[in-house]
């Protein structure tokens, strides 16, 4: 972001979740309302009916150039930033943390269906720590309660922005909301840097099951691509709502404009946080660390500033820059919103044709405006004038692998909110604070033995994932029990057939430690007894390989196909 003139308004220290609310569904003040899944800090953006400004694309911003003429020779001439009613913007990005929340609403067993018409899950691999180790940020965990399949890859990504989502992902997220209820509504005032007051709120919203319609219609293959279905409620923002928010001011700007050449109120580029000695401002898992900010210093991640990987990531080649916790920079805009500058880049829900001589492979007939930079940005990537273009799949942007990132908007319907009380008495769901990955088990199968390893290391699965020739990754298989009945699983290592055996008997355990054909690897991890839990692991043994698999009882066709047969339930899970 840019040299801003102060700072102010920012967040508490941990951004609550995302938003919604729907409209024509808004509680009653004094009814019985129910526990909210997300809690989404906006900003009101004023001045309405307020006059957009012209710019030709990736031009240095300058009294020269800003604003252009509409004829320019450029060919890339366009009006940004009017907006003719007042709307909130959330304040900070969708985090990994609000997207988990929203997964384990909407698909409760984890079976991560596709997604009719769109063709889309809304968990994909790019999300998974094992194959995506650098910035994966959820798991999938293929035995675990309801509503707990989804969990965080490791806490410290709960509040930093969700980095592989694609705009079909967000527009689901968003129907969701939209489709949802809004049980409380807490408002503020806050004191934008230019110094006028700034309407802030915080919406407590239950999400809904709904996500195929809503705000956009996603089961509808004719539809045109996000155009809104409602004149209020939640929103992505689009690029005129999303430009006003981050560079317009309603008070003079310096520069003989009502924009700011950058989203931090100022005309001149931000500091670029770093986790580079001697002062640091960011640590080695992507915390800002605000002792260490200048006061009075406007801060961005980008440039190539911050670089960290999760300690679980192997790699030691340079992984390129990584995002930070959102707000954790503490500049804002005109209107309190924050890393509008940096971190990801953001989807807008405004769709235009697709760039000439760029691929295509959809056929796609629109593709969408894109905002703000990313963690490896350069400078251009923060000027008013970078208005970008992605296909609403995704792309990949950069060194940090990223799809794209997008914050929610809300377009007011001040009637339906005047009937909505505070959060005085309201609780959060069981959803609200999702579940991070400690204690899960992994699984990867063997290509060449048709054998299982199960690890709790994280970095051993991602490890044996790197080589796919002779492993494939299933992911998370199970949490290992936090009650007391858990048992000790001891492994195994046939060093004839570099297959694994795993027991729970201690008999069983003994006389393979005293096999010279087995090399002992101790405890690997906990389970259930066989038949206690709800899930059981049987045991399948190939008598013309001598190698053991282990997996639960949907998996038995395929082991007895291939030569095994079923010795019995070897521990058992959930």
């Amino acid at each position: 972001m840019t040299a801003s003139p102060a700072r102010g308004g920012h967040p508490s220290d941990a951004p609550a979740p995302a938003i919604e609310a729907r409209p024509a569904h808004a509680l009653a003040r004094h009814a019985l309302r129910s526990p909210y899944d997300i809690a989404l800090r906006v900003s009101y953006v004023g001045a309405p009916g307020n006059a957009s400004i012209g710019i030709n694309g990736f031009v240095p911003p300058s009294r020269a150039t800003v604003p252009a003429k509409a004829e320019s020779p450029t060919g890339s001439y366009q009006e940004i930033g009017g907006v003719p009613y007042v709307y909130a913007i959330g304040r900070t990005e969708i985090t990994a943390g609000e997207y988990v929340t929203f997964l384990n609403k909407v698909d409760p067993t984890g079976s991560n269906p596709v997604q009719p018409v769109t063709g889309i899950r809304l968990w994909s691999s790019a999300f998974s720590p094992v194959t995506n180790p650098f910035s994966g940020q959820i798991n999938l965990v293929q035995n675990a309660s309801p509503g707990t399949h989804y969990r965080l890859a490791a806490d410290f990504w709960r509040n930093k922005p969700l980095v592989n989502g694609n705009l079909i992902q967000f527009a689901y997220f968003d129907n969701s909301l939209y489709n949802g209820s809004t049980v409380a509504i807490d408002n503020s005032r806050g004191r934008s840097p230019l110094g006028y007051r700034v309407h802030q709120q915080t919406r407590y919203v239950s999400l809904s099951t709904n996500i195929s319609t809503g705000m956009y219609d996603l089961s509808n293959s004719s539809y045109p691509y996000f155009s809104r279905m409602s004149t209020s409620g939640y929103v992505i923002p689009s690029e005129n709502e999303w430009v006003k928010a981050a560079y317009y001011s309603p008070r003079h700007t310096g520069n003989g404009t009502h924009y700011y050449y950058y989203p931090t109120v100022s005309n001149k580029p931000p500091t670029a946080l770093t986790t580079a000695d001697p002062r640091p401002t960011v640590d080695r898992l992507g915390h800002v660390i605000r002792p260490n900010l200048t006061r009075g210093v406007a801060y961005s991640n980008y440039n190539k500033g911050v670089v960290w990987q999760p300690p679980y990531d192997p790699e030691t080649a340079d992984n390129g820059a990584n995002v930070v916790d959102v707000g954790g920079d503490r500049t804002p805009s005109p209107w309190l919103t924050y890393d509008q500058g940096g971190n990801v880049v953001e989807y807008t829900d405004t769709a235009v044709a697709p760039p000439a001589g760029v691929p295509n492979p959809r056929n796609l007939p629109a593709y969408v405006k894109v905002h703000g930079g990313i963690a490896n940005a350069a400078t251009y990537q923060l000027w008013l004038t970078a208005t970008g273009t992605s296909s609403p799949y995704g792309q990949e942007l950069g060194q940090v692998g990223t799809q794209g990132g997008a914050r929610f908007g809300y377009v007011p319907n001040a009637k339906a909110d005047r009937s909505i009380g505070t959060s005085r008495g309201v609780s959060q769901s069981s959803l609200a604070s999702p579940l991070a990955s400690e204690g899960l088990v992994y699984r990867l199968d063997n290509l060449n033995t048709l054998s299982t390893f199960y690890t709790t290391n994280l970095t051993q699965a991602i490890t044996l994932a790197n080589d796919p020739s002779t492993y494939v990754s299933l992911g998370a298989s199970f949490e290992q029990p936090a009650t007391p009945g858990g048992v000790p699983v001891y492994g195994f290592l046939n060093t004839a057939t570099r297959t694994q055996f795993y027991t729970t008997d201690p008999q069983a355990a003994a006389a393979a430690a005293s096999n010279p054909g087995y090399a002992s690897e101790g405890v690997v991890f906990h389970a259930l007894p066989a038949g206690v839990g709800a899930t059981n692991y049987r045991e399948f043994y190939n008598p013309q390989t001598g190698a053991y698999a282990y997996s639960a009882a949907a998996d038995v066709q395929f082991f007895t196909s291939r030569g095994y047969s079923i010795q019995g339930d070897a521990w058992s899970v959930g």
